[in-house]
C-alpha cells in the first residue's frame, strides 16, 4: 500500500481506530455522570412526512436520495456542536434533528435554530446511525452489556435494551421488526415493541466467522449484509433462511444498497458489484481503481459512487458503463446524496460538492473548516453537513 493510499485508509478509518478507546471512556463517563444529563425531551407528537430521514441512507434500501431538491448556492444559518466525534448520519423528523456520538450520546435539536433539545448517555460510542420510529429512537453501541437500545425521545429513558455483543453498523427497520449486523457475525431480527429475539443468522461457525461492519439493506422480501469475509448474503426477512450468497472475493466495509431489483456491493479492493436480489447473480462489476469505504448514491437510472481516490464516477444502473467522472481534492469516504438533478459529495479536502446528476459539471462548493467523513443530509430546504467528526451545519438556500 503506497503513501497516499495508506493515508486515505487511515483518514477513512480514524474514528474506528479509536473506537474502543473512546467507547470505554464514554462509558465510565455515562455512568458517573448519567443523572447530570440534559436528557432528551420532546413532548410534542411528531408528524411524519415523505421528506422525513429516518434511517442511514434514508430508506431501507439506503438509496441516499433525498425526496427534496434543494438548489445552491447555500448559506450557513447556524452550527451544532456535538463535542463528540459523529460517525453515522443525523436523522431528520418532523424539524427535529438526531445525532449519535462517538462518546456515547444521542442527541436532539431543533432544526430551525440547531437549539438543543438534550441529550441522553448510553454505555459507549454509537458508529452506525440509529433509526428513529415515532417516539422512538433504535441505537446500537459498540461496547457495553446491552448494544441495542429503544429510548425513548418524551423523556430520554430506555424503553427496553438487548444484550447483542458489539454493533458497528446501523440497524434497519422494516414494519414492526429491527434487523442488526453485529460485528462477531451474526444477523439479528428483532421485535420493536419489546426487543425479543426472533430469529439469529450466523452464516459460519462462530470460529469460521469474520467480523461484520457493512450494514444490511432490504426490498422488503430479503435483508442482505455484508461481510469481511467478501461475502454477500441474503436471508428471508420473515424466516432468517439463507437465500443466496455470493463470493466478492474482497472485504465488504460499506453498507449495502438495495434498489431497482438489485443489490450494490462495494468492496475494499475497488470492485463495485451489482447482483440480482432473487438470485444473488452478478448484473456488472465496475472496478474502480481505489478503495470504496462508502455506498453509492442509486437513482432510476444511475449509480454514484465515490472512492478513496477522490474520484466520483456516474454509471448506468443497466449496464455498469460509466456515464462520467469527478475529481475531488482528496478521499471520498461517505456516501453522494441526490436531490433532484445534482449530486452532493462530502470530501476530505474539506468541501462540498454540487454536481450535476446528468453530466459531473461542478456547479458549487462549499468549504468547512474541518474533513467531511459523514453523508449530508436534507430536509425540505435545509442540507445537514457533518464535519470534522462533531459538527453539523445546517446550510439553507441563499436567496436574494
Amino acid at each position: 500500500m503506497g503513501f497516499l493510499m495508506a493515508r486515505e485508509f487511515h483518514h477513512a478509518f480514524a474514528p474506528r481506530r479509536v473506537l474502543w478507546y473512546v467507547a470505554t471512556v464514554a462509558a465510565v463517563v455515562a455512568q458517573l455522570f448519567w443523572g447530570c444529563a440534559s436528557r432528551i425531551h420532546i413532548e410534542r407528537r411528531m408528524a411524519s412526512a415523505p421528506l422525513d430521514w429516518p434511517t442511514y441512507g434514508g430508506s431501507s434500501g439506503r438509496a441516499n436520495e433525498s425526496t427534496s431538491a434543494l438548489k445552491p448556492p447555500l448559506k450557513l444559518v447556524w452550527e451544532y456542536n456535538a463535542m463528540s466525534g459523529i460517525s453515522g448520519t443525523p436523522l431528520v423528523r418532523d424539524s427535529v434533528v438526531l445525532v449519535g456520538t462517538l462518546q456515547g450520546e444521542l442527541h436532539a435539536f431543533r432544526l430551525s435554530d440547531g437549539e438543543s433539545l438534550g441529550y441522553s448517555g448510553l454505555e459507549s460510542a454509537v458508529v452506525g446511525t440509529p433509526v428513529w420510529d415515532g417516539a422512538f429512537a433504535y441505537v446500537a453501541t459498540g461496547l457495553g452489556n446491552q448494544t441495542l437500545i429503544c429510548l425513548s425521545l418524551r423523556d430520554g429513558q430506555r424503553r427496553w435494551s438487548a444484550r447483542l455483543g458489539a454493533i458497528e453498523s446501523s440497524p434497519l427497520m422494516i414494519g414492526a421488526f429491527l434487523y442488526v449486523t453485529t460485528l462477531d457475525g451474526s444477523l439479528v431480527a428483532l421485535t420493536k415493541e419489546d426487543g425479543k429475539e426472533v430469529w439469529r443468522f450466523d452464516y459460519a461457525p462462530k470460529e469460521f466467522r469474520k467480523t461484520v461492519r457493512s450494514s444490511p439493506a432490504s426490498d422488503g422480501e430479503v435483508i442482505i449484509f455484508g461481510s469481511d469475509d467478501g461475502g454477500v448474503y441474503a436471508v428471508e426477512r420473515l424466516s432468517g433462511q439463507l437465500r443466496w450468497k455470493a463470493q466478492l472475493g474482497s472485504s465488504i466495509f460499506a453498507a449495502l444498497v438495495i434498489a431497482n431489483g438489485m443489490c450494490f456491493a462495494g468492496t475494499l479492493d475497488g470492485i463495485l458489484t451489482a447482483l440480482d436480489t432473487r438470485s444473488g447473480s452478478v448484473r456488472w462489476t465496475y472496478e474502480s481503481g481505489s478503495r470504496i469505504f462508502a455506498p453509492p448514491a442509486v437513482s432510476t437510472d444511475r449509480v454514484f459512487l465515490g472512492s478513496a481516490d477522490g474520484s466520483v464516477v456516474a454509471l448506468s444502473i443497466v449496464s455498469g458503463e460509466r456515464a462520467w467522472t469527478f475529481s475531488a481534492r482528496s478521499s471520498v469516504s461517505s456516501a453522494p446524496l441526490i436531490s433532484g438533478d445534482l449530486v452532493y459529495v462530502g470530501s476530505l479536502d474539506r468541501t462540498l460538492y454540487a454536481l450535476r446528476a446528468a453530466s459531473g459539471e461542478k456547479v458549487w462548493t462549499y468549504e468547512v473548516e474541518g474533513r467531511i467523513r459523514v453523508s449530508p443530509v436534507i430536509w425540505g430546504d435545509v442540507l445537514l453537513l457533518t464535519y470534522e467528526d462533531k459538527y453539523v451545519a445546517a446550510l439553507r438556500p441563499d436567496l436574494p
